[in-house]
């Protein structure tokens, strides 16, 4: 099974706070009843447990769940997890009962290890799914980012969209012809415009939320400085001209002068083992200092010094389940985004 198709879910089981790491081993060519997809391993603070994967690529169904639950309980031992595109709350509650543990694209899970950890998390929404093409998908959504951020691109050759988002060049002409005939961008007499910014924001919000964080997430670390202002004067000094700037709520303090929160969010265009090894930072389930990457340049025309693009600070923002994280969202999008379309 490609690499690729298993990263968008160890993505999601690398936020889980007792999760010290992940692998992906190839299986053996058979199993007591049957043969899995993968065999993955996730090291806790505790042990190191093996599940077998099975990947389902189709919607899932009650009959479906139902029979697939059957299938994984008389294989037994070493228990299964299951990876699937989506699974909605009441389905999640459906498998859940009957002891299988799952992971969805959108973050939704149930895991369970032993008596001593077990994850559950329901109602995440799917992100909406471009139309079927090559090229759509994630590196849709970077270039969505780079419109909004950029709305100046529009009208500029798909060419230079795509060195900005970091994407193909087919993937800007793709998502443009997407776009175009949702009527969310249009042709004026000279130029192509943003016919409904809002929408195209909203969509690209839920988008970074279930599709894209995921694929920039970098891992979660211990600091070993005394306290968050050495941190960051740290940060500040080594990282120096590099592409890197600030989000979630260090970016935020900086935009509207309160809220900081407890995580300290870097975003980075550089090797995530450079940053690693120049911040001393430690891999730490637990930890509160966060590594993302950025959907394209744009990224890091923040409004602030060393701030990411501040769609981007309100969409990390909104990703926090803390009110305060939220009604600073709410302030910094209307103080640097609603009416700028």
């Amino acid at each position: 099974m490609p690499q690729e198709d298993l990263d968008r879910y160890l993505a999601v089981l690398r936020r889980l706070p007792f999760v010290r790491g992940l692998k992906i081993l190839t299986p053996e060519p058979k199993t007591s009843l049957a043969r899995p997809d993968a065999i993955l391993e996730v090291k806790t603070p505790r042990r190191t447990t093996r599940f077998l994967v099975e990947v389902k690529r189709t919607h899932l169904t009650y009959a479906t769940a139902g029979g697939l639950a059957h299938q994984l309980e008389r294989a037994g031992k070493p228990p299964w997890i299951l990876f699937a595109t989506y699974v909605g709350k009441g389905m999640g509650e459906y498998l859940a009962a009957r002891g299988v543990n799952y992971v969805d694209e959108a973050g939704n899970c149930n895991l369970a290890i032993g008596e001593e950890y077990l994850a559950r998390i329901e109602g995440r929404p799917q992100a909406p799914r471009p139309h079927e093409g090559r090229g759509l998908g994630a590196p849709a959504y970077k270039v969505m980012f780079t419109l909004l951020a950029r709305p100046d691109l529009l009208d500029t050759p798909a060419r230079h969209i795509a060195e900005v988002a970091a994407v193909a060049p087919a993937t800007v002409t793709n998502t443009l012809a997407r776009l175009e005939a949702e009527k969310l961008i249009g042709r004026g007499a000279t130029r192509r415009r943003l016919l409904d910014a809002r929408t195209l924001r909203d969509r690209w919000l839920t988008g970074y939320a279930n599709l894209l964080r995921p694929r920039l997430f970098l891992g979660r670390f211990k600091r070993q400085d005394p306290d968050v202002d050495a941190l960051e004067r740290r940060v500040e000094a080594e990282m120096g001209d590099r592409p890197w700037a600030w989000g979630g709520g260090v970016a935020a303090l900086r935009l509207t002068g309160h809220y900081r929160g407890e995580e300290t969010v870097i975003h980075t265009d550089e090797a995530r083992g450079d940053v690693i090894t120049r911040l001393r930072l430690v891999p730490a389930g637990e930890g509160d200092v966060l590594l993302l990457g950025v959907p394209g340049q744009a990224a890091f025309q923040g409004a602030k010094p060393r701030t990411v693009h501040p769609l981007l600070v309100y969409a990390e923002l909104m990703t926090i389940p803390d009110e305060r994280a939220r009604e600073t969202a709410r302030e910094i999008g209307e103080r640097y985004l609603w009416t700028e379309a």
